[in-house]
């Protein structure tokens, strides 16, 4: 199981890795065509608070993975729990 684990969180860091890489890597040739073609700035503040995020989420979900690895069955449990109560809620009739 501990096999399995891992190599799910290798291949999310991966992709993870992609996401990150491929932000900054759009975001430089978008803000070297726009230099080039209409003589303006890019928003890299904009653009460096996105790639942030995105390392936010993926150190997030590092801690998250490395908790799920010690304490799957609990986690899972309270997350089937989780998607038993909302999925059986009562849907409000809206006139």
């Amino acid at each position: 199981m501990n096999f399995f684990l891992e190599s799910i969180q290798s291949a999310v860091n991966l992709l993870f890795l992609f996401v990150v890489l491929g932000t900054l890597i759009i975001s430089w040739i978008y803000a070297y065509r726009l230099k080039k073609l209409h003589n303006a700035d890019f928003p890299w503040g904009k653009a460096l608070m996105i790639v942030g995020i995105e390392v936010a989420a993926w150190i997030g979900f590092t801690i998250f993975f490395e908790l799920f690895q010690k304490y799957w069955i609990i986690i899972t449990i309270v997350g089937l729990i989780a998607i038993y109560i909302i999925s059986t809620r009562k849907k409000k009739k809206y006139v």
